[in-house]
């Protein structure tokens, strides 16, 4: 069977052993094993989640684009115009492994 959260998952590229420093990765779509992320922008954009094993990062940036950037502005928008509790419960709930499953 296909796991569709990891290396074997058709949506995603493998990108194995590799070392990167002071660049931009795009993560969606990635599967990263055994890498290493120095200094770098890791940009989200809302696509298929990237997935990290055994991999080090080390002042890691991450930068939200497209969908992403629009789901954090509407989050921020929540907790500032409507009710924190709302997004602190969402906080919550990824803690606790929200959308696993």
């Amino acid at each position: 069977m296909t796991n569709r959260n990891g290396r074997d998952d058709p949506e995603r590229t493998e990108v194995l052993d590799q070392h990167f420093t002071g660049e931009r990765v795009v993560l969606d779509g990635k599967h990263f094993e055994d890498c290493m992320f120095e200094n770098c922008d890791l940009v989200y954009r809302g696509g298929v989640p990237p997935n990290f094993i055994r991999s080090d990062f080390a002042a890691p940036r991450f930068v939200f684009e497209d969908a992403a950037q629009s789901t954090v502005q509407f989050m921020s928008a929540i907790y500032n115009g409507i009710d924190e509790r709302i997004i602190e419960k969402t906080f919550d709930e990824i803690r606790a492994g929200f959308g696993d499953g």
